[in-house]
């Protein structure tokens, strides 16, 4: 039997030690409704536009994007994934608890690049750092949210098909 937490509840629950699956129909419509990955998109087009961007809109680009992805995660943490009183299935518990880690360093790498462009802003950075270095840590950032997307949505798709059947 699943047990559905409050924010607080969660974050003093250890439900991360007790142990933590996916609400796949939720975590699917998180994923396909909500807005952040058509500002992702926009954010990845318009960095690589030339000439290039004015780095204070950089700033304000990255930085609305990080507020959409701090949003995005907490969606997921709390509707997506839920405690499991009994756990059946080892495997998607072991993923599920490494794909919420995964939330932190995506939300600071992204934070990182922010810095990057920030420093290009107020000049503060040296002359090798430039809109090319916060593109390139950009894109470094893009490839691992990917990833980590890619492995959440198999994850999903493995307790759809344990559930349901894949059929003959």
């Amino acid at each position: 039997m699943s047990t559905w937490l409050t924010e607080k509840e969660y974050r003093q629950s250890g439900a991360i030690a007790a142990g933590m699956t996916i609400n796949a129909a939720f975590m699917d419509e998180i994923k396909t409704d909500f807005d952040f990955r058509s500002t992702l998109n926009r954010t990845y087009y318009w960095l690589n536009q030339k000439p290039d961007p004015a780095p204070r809109l950089v700033v304000q680009w990255l930085s609305d994007l990080r507020d959409q992805l701090e949003t995005y995660f907490t969606l997921e943490e709390f509707y997506g994934y839920f405690r499991q009183e009994v756990i059946d299935n080892p495997i998607v518990t072991r993923k599920a608890k490494a794909k919420t880690r995964e939330h932190e360093t995506l939300y600071l790498d992204l934070g990182r690049v922010i810095d990057l462009a920030e420093r290009i802003v107020y000049r503060e950075s040296a002359d090798d750092i430039n809109l090319d270095t916060v593109r390139s840590d950009f894109e470094t950032f893009c490839i691992a949210l990917a990833r980590h997307e890619q492995d959440e949505m198999e994850l999903i798709m493995q307790l759809c098909n344990q559930d349901i059947g894949v059929g003959d």
